[in-house]
């Protein structure tokens, strides 16, 4: 757990071996100065879909929450970033709002429409609901798969080498470990693996030890966590494409 000011800092050091060139404060002065998210933010407020102001909206969030869907993101450049669960689109917006000043990557999100009493869903999405906070310029950066991950994932991520993966879908503890097991698998050594909802139940600690990676959490949001996939030398001796496929 680190605390809430060295976050950044400390993720950094995990997944690159550096300091971040910005400050966790620099960045979420970015997404305040964002003019295109905040007007989708109010066109949502005004079709009812959210309620609340922009400015308050991004006071709340949690530091951990903004360095990893956004700081990361614009520290380390990515290709591809593939996730799971899209919802409103509050990630997935932070996401392509930093791709998009990055000038550079493209995201992928894997996403099964939240109906009410389905895969312990509290609400129904309408479709216009879906990604409502993303501003449309961003989508050119964005590609959407309607669909269950269990399907879905595993080819997303053999056919596009992907840098960063978020699994922020269904949280039972067989999915969960199904998703981070595939992006284990699939993803290049050195890749990131970010789970949301870690504390519903023992899926990303498990899935930690099973592999021997190491884990960290920000203590303003300890249920977000990060790892980088690393691979052993036997693995690295028969080839990390035989590991791939």
């Amino acid at each position: 757990m680190l605390p809430r000011r060295n976050y950044l800092e400390a993720a950094m050091e995990l997944v690159a071996r550096r300091s971040p060139l910005q400050s966790i404060d620099e960045y979420r002065n970015e997404i305040l100065g964002d003019r295109l998210l905040r007007e989708s933010f109010r066109t949502a407020v005004e079709a009812h879909f959210i309620g609340g102001a922009f400015d308050e909206h991004v006071a709340a969030r949690k530091v951990g929450n903004l360095a990893t869907y956004y700081g990361l993101i614009r520290e380390l450049k990515p290709s591809v970033v593939v996730e799971t669960g899209t919802a409103h689109g509050e990630s997935t917006s932070l996401i392509l709002a930093a791709l998009n000043r990055n000038r550079s990557g493209k995201l992928i999100s894997i996403n099964l429409p939240a109906v009410r009493g389905e895969r312990t869903m509290d609400a129904t999405l309408r479709p216009a609901e879906i990604g409502c906070l993303i501003p449309d310029s961003y989508k050119d950066r964005w590609e959407y798969v309607c669909g269950d991950a269990k399907e879905f994932l595993p080819n997303v991520l053999i056919e596009n080498r992907a840098d960063i993966f978020i699994h922020d879908s269904l949280h039972t503890r067989t999915h969960m470990l199904y998703e981070l097991n595939v992006a284990r698998a699939l993803l290049p050594e050195g890749g990131i693996i970010v789970s949301d909802d870690v504390l519903w139940n023992k899926a990303f600690v498990s899935f930690l030890e099973s592999h021997d990676l190491h884990g960290i959490a920000c203590e303003s949001n300890p249920n977000l966590a990060i790892t980088v996939n690393r691979f052993d030398d036997y693995e690295r001796s028969i080839g990390l494409g035989v590991v791939r496929v």
